[in-house]
């Protein structure tokens, strides 16, 4: 399963968002699955990330339940950001 997430999105999706690209490394559950073996097997719960992203900011984002990040253009990529509302 890691093998073909990272076969069909070999980029960072953070990195890409922010106009990077950068090979990815780890596959990350987009919801974390907590022993839930139907979400843990579930390809459209996954995305692929670089170690830094994962290891850093999905670790901030799950803690404090924003997306961090802007894009190239430094608008911040969460959508609940007030400057996308």
């Amino acid at each position: 399963m890691r093998a073909n997430q990272l076969r069909g999105q070999a980029v960072c999706e953070y990195c890409e968002a922010q106009g990077f690209l950068t090979l990815a490394n780890v596959v990350d559950h987009i919801i974390a699955h907590k022993g839930d073996e139907i979400l843990f097997h579930d390809p459209e719960n996954l995305r692929s990330l670089c170690k830094k992203h994962h290891d850093a900011t999905k670790q901030r984002e799950e803690v404090h339940k924003v997306v961090i990040g802007g894009d190239k253009d430094g608008t911040p990529i969460d959508p609940n950001h007030y400057w996308n509302k």
